[in-house]
């Protein structure tokens, strides 16, 4: 029960992993359980972005940026592995939304042209593709917001969209969808795929196959706010027609893939160097350790809030990755209860019914710790947690 002792919650395994991405980062008087929506970066980090902001005083913004080209070209190759591209299919953004903006300016289709999504999508993307005027038609998806393959491989057997979009870790809940399944779905009949990487990105492995894949690096990443990035295979990077506020097709010589012409010049270049520290150092670590530790931490999670009076863990102990969502009982108020958390000292967000408007019909409570939590800090969460519930 919540108070009584880290002993009755099973070890997280590898706390060797755990103490190590502890020890490159600032000790916390509170509890950030925040990392869906910004995860700490390291010391490293934080360091690499000051002597390139150092390095732009002395020697000129432009000058700067070309002496760290390889730098940046390590990193578009680490997030290529990672989300299932190549090094020369990555460019950089300042966010998530940035980057959809920018793919979709370039992107061949034209206004009215039908689109599809799951119903439980990320809604500020369902919104950006209706303002570039495409329909959006939206796939089923089960209760908890999974994307129903079987369902779109029938109707995809009846009519053709201009593209599929996906976001492939949900925001609101501890949902992974079936991506794989879905791109070869929709590849049997040559529909590209758009997956939203932000939240999938540093959880979980991410298939290859996809036409195109965006977010940003601040989550799971751990690295500096302002640095997106987004990837597009071929052939789809020969169909791109960059418009404003991206650069013409030739107005920089020797780029020579278009996905490059996305990339904003006028940038956080500091805050990609940044990145990039953040990404060697997830390399280091381990990918696959740092996310089976993510699974087991988000298990533990949700068995520590399961009995806290006036809420409802939404999903089974065992969903994938470290998003932890609570369902408040009538009387209680997310946001408020949030804003008392906060004053303690606990970093956390309410996942309002904007984050998914089609799935959500109420506002959650939502925690994502990274693998540096401990057991002990698991239980203080539950105490605190039912201190500003008020039960």
């Amino acid at each position: 029960m919540p108070g009584e002792t880290a002993a009755w919650l099973p070890k997280v395994p590898d706390e060797q992993l755990g103490r190590a991405w502890a020890e490159r980062r600032p000790r916390t008087a509170g509890l950030h359980v925040d990392t869906a929506a910004c995860g700490r970066t390291s010391g490293a980090v934080r360091a690499r972005v000051a002597r390139h902001q150092a390095a732009e005083a002395r020697r000129g913004g432009y000058v700067a940026e070309v002496a760290i080209a390889g730098e940046l070209r390590e990193a578009r190759a680490r997030l290529g592995a990672l989300l299932g591209f190549g090094a020369e299919d990555v460019a950089f953004t300042e966010s998530a939304s940035t980057a959809l903006a920018q793919l979709l300016a370039a992107w061949p289709v034209e206004a009215g042209d039908v689109v599809w999504a799951p119903r439980s999508d990320w809604g500020p993307s369902l919104a950006a593709l209706a303002d570039r005027g495409l329909r959006v038609e939206l796939l089923d998806v089960d209760s908890r917001g999974v994307l129903d393959v079987e369902a779109l491989a029938g109707r995809l057997r009846r009519e053709r969209p201009a593209l599929v979009h996906v976001t492939a870790a949900l925001s609101h809940r501890a949902v992974l969808q079936p991506v794989a399944e879905c791109v070869a779905a929709c590849a049997e009949y040559e529909v590209p795929v758009v997956l939203d990487a932000a939240q999938a990105l540093g959880q979980f492995r991410l298939p290859s196959g996809a036409a195109a894949a965006y977010g940003t690096g601040r989550k799971f990443l751990c690295g500096p706010r302002g640095v997106g990035y987004v990837a597009v295979a071929d052939p789809w990077q020969g169909r791109l027609v960059p418009r404003a506020p991206a650069l013409a097709a030739g107005a920089w010589p020797g780029e020579s893939r278009p996905v490059r012409r996305l990339e904003s010049r006028e940038a956080f270049v500091a805050g990609r160097a940044g990145l990039a520290v953040a990404l060697a150092e997830f390399e280091e670590l381990g990918p696959s350790r740092i996310m089976r530790r993510l699974a087991e931490v988000g298990a533990a999670t949700r068995r520590a809030l399961a009995e806290v009076p006036g809420w409802a863990v939404c999903d089974p102990v065992a969903a994938p990755g470290a998003i932890v969502a609570l369902r408040p009982a009538d009387d209680v108020d997310p946001a408020a209860v949030r804003e008392r958390l906060v004053r303690r000292g606990v970093v956390c967000s309410v996942a309002g019914a904007e984050r998914a408007p089609h799935h959500l019909t109420g506002s959650l409570l939502r925690f994502s710790p990274h693998i540096d939590v401990t057991p002990d800090e698991l239980v203080r969460l539950g105490e605190l947690l039912a201190c500003c519930t008020g039960r």
